[in-house]
């Protein structure tokens, strides 16, 4: 389970959020809705660890966050940038973040389902930003987390392969994972739940960037 308790965050002068307290539990799948300013990428980013809210605590698994991803990697983050190196050819990415889970073995099975076999020895900054965003979703498999973190994870991405992202979301989630999704558009899980935002953010036209 995850779980939020009583979080407050603000960036600057401006609460974003106040007081905040969530659970979710495992196999669940989470669209975050919420207009621009409304927290979505601030929620993924303190749910990664890697911003802490001003109080209240969050917990995955019994225990809070942050965790070290060095010492117990625990999530799969993906925001709008791929998060890739640009140096580094595709397997190399791949290698670097199976190495954080030990699960070597899975990286055939990730270049496989995301069709990688003609690019897996290209630079990224060689490739499309199309290829580059399925080079970083290709991480779901080739560093297995329990808990998915995904902001806008579908951009740039044809039709079949937002399709094999939505299948690989649903077969986590049969298998006990939690995936975030925040976006703009209608949810594509239609049994997915939805978190909106503006539910708890009563001034949300005084909070907009």
């Amino acid at each position: 389970m995850l779980s939020l308790h009583s979080i407050c965050f603000s960036l600057g002068n401006r609460e974003v959020f106040k007081d905040l307290s969530l659970s979710f539990l495992p196999s669940s799948i989470i669209y975050i809705k919420g207009a621009n300013g409304s927290g979505k990428t601030s929620l993924m980013r303190m749910l990664a660890g890697i911003q802490t809210p001003s109080s209240g605590s969050i917990t995955f698994d019994r225990e809070a966050l942050p965790i070290s991803m060095l010492e117990k990697p625990y999530c799969t983050y993906i925001g709008h940038k791929v998060g890739i190196k640009p140096e580094l050819t595709a397997l190399e990415h791949l290698e670097f973040w199976a190495k954080l889970y030990d699960s070597a073995e899975l990286i055939d099975a990730a270049i496989i389902y995301f069709k990688l076999e003609e690019i897996i020895d290209k630079k990224c900054y060689e490739l499309s930003a199309g290829m580059q965003k399925r080079v970083a979703l290709a991480r779901l498999i080739a560093s297995p987390a329990k808990l998915w973190l995904l902001d806008e994870a579908s951009s740039n991405l044809d039709s079949d392969n937002r399709q094999l992202l939505l299948n690989l979301i649903i077969t986590h989630a049969n298998n006990g994972g939690i995936t975030f999704i925040a976006c703009h558009n209608e949810p594509e899980i239609k049994t997915a739940q939805v978190l909106d935002l503006a539910e708890f953010l009563p001034n949300l036209e005084e909070n907009k960037s």
